[in-house]
């Protein structure tokens, strides 16, 4: 509208020397094929979004991240008016679906919803994924983060982790802990806890997180680090003994590791959404902002805690500098544990 007005008021101008109504008549004629032509200059940029976007999950249905998902596409697109499209690309560790967002078309209208498995330990774990989160992505906005649940069968001898360490200090290899695999953050925490804590506990990897919990709940292993176990937990048919970082809402009463004896330990993964390098700088505001808004929404908030995670929002700035720190971290901890993901 600036560009059209200040056209009229040149070609005013270059007749300063008529009269008034000349003028008049000039400037309404200017203005009128101004709005002639409005319309067109604006279809010609259209708005963002202009059409479906499509989310990709790294991981089958029913998991984290495709909760994660479903809680946030239908007021995702309600906000955007635009449909979200939650597109399921499993395997390979989160490696397909995470390459998949990487390579798509850098419109703004792909999106990929990946966690420190995904984007971080699959660098490790895989030395030649296709994707590098720092180059083939721009960060958007972290949704949530969540601190893995340590349980125990109820008649386990500890009631507490404080009084878990006692006994570990007591009796090096004696206990058992399972994790959903090699290399899965729940391996990855035990390791960094046995380093935190000097102590001794057997890793027994399993192929995902329900063979292990089911071990658990046989009493073949004594400990279980991962977040499958939570709805266990719920149920009374296992306790939960810490959590890994900060305390959750639906287990307020279960203190963190840092708080039963192992000071300043924290370990959990968080979840997040990024673009294709490349796409433009208004979409990923645009995202970036409604994802803002609708973690400020009590319901949202509330199914998230209801589902073991904790809110967590972020700039893309602040976003793209926790993956690289985190990156670090984990690279540290592989290197000096020795981790294999075999």
């Amino acid at each position: 509208m600036k560009f059209f007005n200040g056209r009229s008021l040149r070609l005013v101008e270059g007749f300063t020397e008529l009269a008034f109504k000349r003028r008049t008549l000039l400037g309404a004629a200017s203005a009128g094929v101004a709005a002639a032509i409005l319309p067109t200059a604006v279809r010609a940029q259209p708005s963002y979004p202009s059409k479906a976007l499509t989310l990709i999950v790294p991981n089958p249905p029913g998991g984290n991240t495709d909760i994660l998902a479903r809680i946030f596409s239908v007021p995702l697109a309600k906000a955007l008016g635009q449909p979200v499209v939650v597109e399921n690309r499993a395997g390979a560790g989160g490696v397909i679906g995470m390459t998949a967002a990487a390579r798509a078309l850098a419109d703004g209208h792909t999106l990929g919803l990946g966690n420190l498995s995904d984007l971080v330990v699959s660098r490790y774990a895989q030395p030649n994924v296709p994707y590098d989160p720092a180059k083939d992505f721009v960060a958007v906005s972290t949704l949530a983060k969540v601190s893995i649940v340590v349980t125990a069968l109820p008649d386990f001898p500890a009631k507490s982790f404080q009084e878990f360490l006692a006994l570990a200090k007591a009796n090096p290899g004696k206990y058992k802990c399972g994790t959903a695999g090699n290399g899965t953050m729940g391996h990855l925490c035990l390791e960094a806890l046995q380093a935190a804590a000097g102590l001794d506990i057997v890793h027994v990897p399993y192929r995902g997180g329900a063979p292990a919990l089911n071990d658990l709940l046989g009493g073949h292993i004594d400990l279980l680090i991962d977040g499958s176990a939570l709805s266990q937990v719920k149920a009374g048919k296992l306790k939960a003994l810490a959590v890994t970082a900060e305390r959750i809402a639906v287990l307020p009463n279960v203190p963190s590791i840092a708080e039963s004896g192992v000071p300043a330990f924290s370990f959990g993964n968080y979840w997040g959404l990024l673009m294709p390098t490349g796409s433009p700088a208004g979409a990923v505001t645009r995202i970036n902002a409604e994802i803002k808004r609708l973690l400020e929404q009590a319901d949202i908030r509330q199914q998230l805690e209801n589902a073991g995670f904790t809110p967590f929002a972020s700039t893309p700035v602040e976003y793209a500098q926790a993956l690289q720190k985190s990156y670090d971290q984990i690279g540290q901890l592989v290197k000096k544990a020795k981790i294999t993901f075999d």
